[in-house]
């Protein structure tokens, strides 16, 4: 009597395929880029005590350039400055955080740009590691900040609504 095989051949090959498919559809489109239309204006959070500001706008075919501000009353910090650039193949997300004496060269790999937004990636960064925008509709922006900073999981979200000021 024949032994019988876990496996079959033609599902190996259906296997290896389907992997092979996934880890392309993970890819980001770098003519995708378009979808980032989207973030151009302003953005605003209300707090308790402040109100949350995030502009952004395109500088050029490859760039797109943001900002951060805390806005308590008449008096604004700004918080951070980011970019999104598209070298080659890849899509980054560049944050740098004011108040830092030698800022760090982050470079988030967008792993996702769909039209409803995207997710940038450092795993190997401690903080951020991940951000994440999806936009819930055309007048809100859900922005996620993710990661470890002194051993402590952080995650902070931001939820936006386009200003029409």
């Amino acid at each position: 009597m024949a032994k019988k095989r876990w496996y079959n051949s033609s599902y190996l090959l259906l296997i290896l395929l389907l992997a092979g498919s996934l880890q392309t559809a993970g890819q980001v489109n770098p003519a995708d880029f378009r979808f980032l239309d989207k973030l151009e204006g302003t953005w605003k959070m209300n707090t308790r005590k402040s109100t949350i500001v995030e502009t952004w706008s395109r500088s050029n075919d490859s760039t797109w350039t943001g900002k951060t501000w805390r806005v308590v009353g008449t008096d604004s910090a700004l918080q951070q400055s980011m970019q999104l650039v598209r070298r080659g193949a890849d899509i980054f997300y560049i944050p740098a955080y004011e108040g830092q004496d030698k800022p760090a060269t982050i470079h988030l790999r967008l792993r996702v740009l769909k039209p409803i937004g995207f997710v940038a990636e450092d795993l190997n960064n401690d903080f951020p590691k991940k951000i994440t925008y999806r936009f819930k509709d055309a007048r809100h922006l859900d922005a996620r900040v993710e990661g470890v900073r002194d051993g402590t999981i952080e995650e902070y979200i931001f939820q936006y609504s386009i200003s029409r000021d």
